[in-house]
């Protein structure tokens, strides 16, 4: 039962991750774009970073969560471990969509102020 909640879990966690950075790459451009109007390379440089940067972290994330998976015996069990660590997922997805526009802002500032 473990294997099966260990693949469920990565191919449910992988495809959230996946979607919601491709929708954020996606809406973010005309985001990252108006902070940096003169310097469009630079703009799609930090989108493409940004993306790379949390592909990587929430991807590695939940696959290195699976170390404290505990022993699944029913359907129950598998059903209250994926939804859980889902969630998890969701909230650490969410709280770095605000670190990274934040970061944007910051930067954006920085080159303002020069």
């Amino acid at each position: 039962m473990n294997q099966i909640t260990y693949l469920l879990y990565i191919l449910i966690s992988s495809t959230i991750v996946i979607y919601v950075g491709n929708f954020c790459y996606k809406n973010g451009k005309v985001y990252i774009l108006n902070y940096f109007p003169n310097d469009i390379k630079f703009g799609n440089g930090i989108n493409n970073l940004l993306r790379t940067a949390y592909y990587l972290l929430n991807i590695g994330l939940a696959i290195w969560s699976l170390h404290t998976m505990r022993k699944i015996n029913t359907l129950e069990e598998i059903i209250l471990e994926v939804t859980g660590r889902s969630s998890y997922i969701l909230l650490i997805i969410g709280s770095l969509h605000f670190i990274n526009i934040y970061t944007v802002y910051i930067i954006h500032k920085h080159f303002k102020n020069q």
